[in-house]
C-alpha cells in the first residue's frame, strides 16, 4: 500500500458510536467479532478509547475507499456530519440550524448549492452598545458576546460575514478561544450552553458594500451584497442573539416551493 493511499485512510478517524451511526452495528457486536474473529483491531487513544480508521469503515460496508468518502462528502454537504480539522469527522444535530436557510442558498453558475465552511476569527465579550442593547431587549452597557465568523466556498474563497451579538449570561464561555466552534453554532448552543433554538424572525435586504465588506468578501466598494438580519429565540430563554450576515449577491440564489408538489 502507498504512503499516499495510507494518508488519504488516515486522514478521518470514527469513534464507535459513530460507526454504530453509520454502519447500524451495534458496539457490543464489534467487540464479539473483534475478540472471536480478529475481524477488526480498532486503534486506541492513550486513554484507551477505541477508534475506527476509514479503511476498516470501508471493511464493515463492504464498499471501497472511494464510495465510503463521496458518501462523507454528501453527508457533510448536507450538514449531518462535519469535520473538526485535525480531530476528526462528528455527526452533528440535524435541526434547526440545517432548516434556517430553506429558501435561499448560495450557489455555482448552474444554480446548484454550495458548501459552506465557517471559520470564527474574532470571539470576545463586550459592553452592549446602545442599539445592540435595544436589539436584544437588554440594557445599554450589559455584557454581550460577539462572534465574527466568515464563510468560504473551497475552504479558501470569502463568500459571507456573519456578525452575531448573544446574551452573556446565556452562552458565558461562547468567547473562549480553545473552543471549537462549528459550522452548525446552534447545536453547539444546545449541547453545551443547554439553550435550544426553536425560532427566529428574519429581515432579507439587498445593499452595497461598504469598504471593510469588499476587502473581506474580494468585491469591489459599492459590489450589491445581500443582508440578512435575524432575531433568534430560545426554548423558555426567550430573545437570546442578534446577527447580521452580509453576503456576496453575484453567487446568491432565492428557491422556495409554494404549496405541495406531490399533490
Amino acid at each position: 500500500m502507498s504512503k499516499y493511499f495510507n494518508k488519504i485512510l488516515y486522514m478521518e478517524t470514527y469513534s464507535t458510536s459513530q460507526i454504530e451511526v453509520l454502519t447500524g452495528i451495534s458496539a457490543h457486536k464489534l467487540r464479539i467479532w473483534e475478540r472471536r474473529y480478529s475481524f477488526l483491531k480498532p486503534e486506541r487513544t492513550e486513554t484507551n478509547i477505541r477508534f475506527y480508521s476509514p479503511y476498516q469503515l470501508t471493511k464493515l460496508l463492504n464498499v471501497s475507499v472511494g464510495t465510503v468518502r463521496k458518501a462523507i462528502d454528501v453527508l457533510e454537504n448536507s450538514k449531518i456530519l462535519y469535520r473538526h480539522h485535525g480531530k476528526g469527522t462528528y455527526i452533528s444535530d440535524y435541526g434547526f440550524d440545517n432548516s434556517i436557510f430553506n429558501f435561499f442558498s448560495y450557489g455555482n453558475q448552474t444554480g446548484s448549492s454550495i458548501r459552506i465552511y465557517k471559520t470564527t476569527p474574532i470571539r470576545k465579550k463586550i459592553a452592549a452598545t446602545s442599539d445592540t442593547a435595544f436589539q436584544l431587549g437588554i440594557n445599554q452597557g450589559d455584557e454581550v458576546v460577539y462572534l465574527e465568523r466568515r464563510g468560504y466556498i473551497d475552504k479558501k474563497s470569502p463568500i459571507i460575514i456573519e456578525k452575531s451579538w448573544w446574551v452573556g449570561g446565556v452562552v458565558e464561555g461562547l468567547q473562549q478561544p480553545n473552543l471549537h466552534i462549528p459550522d452548525l453554532l446552534y447545536a453547539l448552543i444546545y449541547k453545551k450552553f443547554d439553550t435550544q433554538i426553536t425560532s427566529s424572525q428574519e429581515v432579507l435586504t439587498a445593499g452595497i458594500a461598504d469598504k471593510e465588506t469588499a476587502e473581506i468578501l474580494h468585491i469591489k466598494k459599492g459590489d450589491p451584497v445581500v443582508i440578512l438580519n435575524r432575531h433568534s429565540y430560545a426554548k423558555d430563554k426567550g430573545l437570546v442573539e442578534f446577527r447580521i450576515t452580509t453576503g456576496r449577491a453575484d453567487m446568491f440564489s432565492y428557491t422556495t416551493t409554494i404549496g405541495n408538489p406531490e399533490i
